[in-house]
């Protein structure tokens, strides 16, 4: 008899932590979605006011989580993102710092050291986290070449910048940024033919014409990454 009321007392106890983990399984990612959400609102509003507002709402809802999992990297991230909007450096590399210091070879965490450095237009350095990613496994990642590729934008060196965004492109065709980008360069190489090339864009990627376009894609693409290697 007292072994069935253990077994019963020993059911309810499980169920109970089972329903009690599930419910905040739910709150946690519930908090992430709408902190998450918060910040790109921040990001995408031209009004000052409105985006700190945003910021301020996503910094109380990843300190919520920060109190239950103070070594979560997500909550870390997200937290060191929210003072890299506001342009509080001590407080977004403290962070940054948190979740990199946990797993320093993990690309993403190099590509987050890479973005905070970015933030705060520190572009060498920025632009050697990002290389460090790609080359730990994120290579063919658009947004971590997307990256990179404004980094050598930003410190003058046109050559590797558009070598980046030509990957970008055989990552992402239909970018609209990089399309652009592209087009840029291509006019820079060309500024009395700016007729033919709006006629011919991305000529380069067609030299051949019996091979296929998807073949001289292909083909682009692999040059580009060896000449990373």
């Amino acid at each position: 008899m007292i072994n069935v009321v253990m077994k019963k007392f020993s059911l309810k106890v499980l169920i109970l932590f089972i329903c009690l983990a599930f419910s905040l399984s739910v709150s946690y990612a519930d908090n992430m979605s709408k902190a998450d959400k918060l910040l790109r609102k921040a990001k995408m509003t031209s009004i000052q006011d409105e985006s700190y507002e945003y910021v301020n709402a996503a910094r109380e809802l990843y300190e919520e989580e920060y109190e239950k999992n103070p070594s979560d990297t997500k909550v870390l991230i997200g937290l060191s993102k929210t003072f890299q909007l506001i342009g509080d450096r001590a407080e977004a590399k403290l962070y940054v710092l948190k979740a990199y210091n946990m797993f320093p070879s993990n690309p993403d965490m190099q590509k987050e050291m890479g973005d905070f450095h970015y933030s705060f237009q520190e572009y060498s350095t920025a632009v050697e986290y990002y290389k460090l990613s790609l080359a730990s496994g994120n290579l063919r990642d658009f947004a971590t070449n997307l990256q990179t590729a404004k980094c050598f934008e930003k410190l003058g060196d046109l050559e590797n910048a558009e070598l980046y965004y030509k990957i970008c492109y055989h990552l992402d065709s239909k970018s609209r940024e990089v399309l652009n980008k592209l087009n840029e360069y291509e006019s820079s190489h060309r500024p009395d033919d700016t007729q033919e090339l709006e006629n011919a864009k991305y000529k380069y990627l067609f030299k051949y014409k019996k091979k296929s376009e998807q073949e001289l894609i292909e083909e682009e693409a692999k040059d580009l990454i060896e000449k990373l290697n």
